[in-house]
């Protein structure tokens, strides 16, 4: 695997990493937040509707009942619809499935209430009756815990987005502010890869631009150079290597640095695309 190769994979691999862990992390949160959130619900429904209706028994059936069928509504609306399509400004799809969705809960709601009511009235039209008046608003108050369940969901994946962006640029910024040592001109010289525009090789030397406009030069190849470079610097061509972070405009066939146009070579020309649209 070529240098170039190797320090582009380590990057996405820390970046999947950095990622995956955060992401297990916040999953763990919202399992757990979820359980939670779902058993306080359902206890609440059972006292509030039980103390109205003189049965907690009978909240407790309805509760049984209706439950799991709002928790797979709330299940598909806070991990696909939500995700796959409202964070993705796919506003016209997102409203159509929510519509969908909720009329279909809504079809096996209203059978399950029916044959509910049928089974807890005992087939009898006055408990029938009062069976209905106590708890016509049930579905409508489930529904409603689905708007809220699904409210904090958006949250937990707003910090779940905002602690990646935190994390990646940290590690960014470590990049950034670390240093290269070279020897030139009989002393070490200590430079930040921050002020590096590009290094261009001249055989067995190097010359390193920086941003205040200096050229270093340096005895060493340029591809044991490259190794030695944070994932920010791609190798173009056989004879240059640049900053990402420095790059003023590109093409498929050339790249500007403060100073300079950089021919890209076609042997670096796939895996620079990649770079340069992965970095915007």
């Amino acid at each position: 695997m070529k240098p170039t190769e190797n320090r582009l994979f380590v990057d996405k691999t820390t970046t999947s990493l950095v990622s995956y862990k955060i992401w297990c992390q916040f999953y763990g949160v919202k399992r757990r937040f979820n359980i939670i959130y779902w058993l306080l619900v359902s206890v609440i429904l059972i006292l509030v509707f039980g103390a109205r209706s003189g049965s907690f028994v009978n909240a407790f059936y309805f509760v049984s009942f209706l439950v799991p069928v709002i928790l797979v509504t709330s299940w598909y609306f806070n991990n696909y619809l939500i995700p796959y399509y409202l964070l993705k400004k796919r506003y016209g799809r997102f409203i159509i499935l929510t519509v969908f969705t909720v009329i279909i809960s809504l079809d096996i709601i209203m059978i399950i209430v029916f044959i509910a009511f049928i089974l807890l009235a005992k087939y009898r039209p006055d408990q029938l009756k009062s069976l209905i008046t106590q708890y016509h608003s049930f579905p409508s108050i489930l529904y409603l815990t689905v708007i809220v369940n699904a409210f904090f969901n958006m949250v937990y994946e707003y910090l779940e987005i905002a602690e990646e962006m935190k994390a990646l640029s940290t590690k960014k910024n470590e990049n950034s502010n670390g240093h290269l040592i070279v020897r030139s001109n009989r002393q070490t010289r200590k430079i930040s890869y921050g002020t590096i525009n590009c290094i261009e090789s001249m055989s067995d030397y190097i010359i390193i631009r920086t941003t205040d406009n200096q050229k270093i030069i340096t005895r060493e190849r340029i591809s044991r150079i490259e190794g030695k470079l944070p994932p920010q610097f791609i190798r173009i061509h056989r004879s240059f290597i640049v900053n990402l972070e420095k790059v003023v405009s590109f093409t498929r066939d050339q790249i500007s640095v403060p100073g300079m146009n950089l021919p890209v070579s076609r042997t670096y020309k796939k895996k620079t695309s990649e770079a340069m649209l992965s970095n915007t």
